[in-house]
């Protein structure tokens, strides 16, 4: 057994509606790939660890990362808001939400991040992102001042630079966007070799 196999031998997950979606995705040649589902055990895991109440999510896909959120913060009496721009997954990501029973929890917003993030207040305990790579170091600063001291930002596929099997330009980015984080004296943060790599910053000063 290889290390992938062994590893998500142990997870388990936290809505059956995901195992669903992880099958399906392996069908389809018309989505972005939704993040790997050891990713949405940590995710999981960092909403629990810091007890967050607000998290945010730049980049929907169909869904599948905001139930393992969602999910989560079921234990923390918390919410989540996802955001996307792509009229057409966001039907599916409404309908699969639903599907989960977290309508509730989970608000989902449609229109481009650099428009709808100009309109959200700070005080958030989790920022995730994983739309379009173009945008981590567009929005950086913005997410970083919507982030509380204390809180966590979450940024996949950071280690895009160093896939040979990703197109150059999207590696650009993440190598300009981790330069950045590791630049900004706001932030605590390290990359994780988990999935096509995520960094996490802590935001410990304003």
């Amino acid at each position: 057994m290889d290390t992938l196999l062994y590893l998500r031998s142990f997870i388990s997950r936290d809505s059956i509606v995901m195992s669903g979606l992880e099958n399906e995705s392996l069908l389809r040649d018309d989505i972005q790939p939704g993040i790997e589902p050891e990713l949405g055990k940590f995710l999981g895991l960092l909403v629990r660890l810091v007890d967050a109440k607000k998290v945010l999510e730049i980049g929907s896909g169909v869904g599948y990362s905001a139930i393992w959120l969602g999910e989560a913060v079921k234990t923390t009496h918390g919410r989540v808001l996802t955001i996307d721009n792509h009229k057409r997954t966001h039907i599916e990501v409404v309908r699969n939400i639903e599907k989960a029973g977290l309508s509730s929890l989970v608000e989902k917003k449609l229109g481009n991040a650099e428009d709808l993030l100009e309109t959200l207040s700070g005080g958030w305990d989790i920022v995730f992102q994983d739309a379009g790579k173009y945008l981590y170091p567009l929005v950086h600063e913005k997410i970083v001042k919507l982030t509380r001291v204390g809180g966590l930002i979450v940024a996949d596929d950071t280690l895009f630079k160093v896939n040979p099997c990703v197109r150059k330009g999207l590696g650009d980015y993440m190598d300009r966007y981790n330069k950045m984080v590791f630049e900004d004296k706001r932030l605590y943060s390290t990359i994780l070799p988990v999935g096509h790599g995520i960094t996490i910053s802590l935001k410990h000063g304003a």
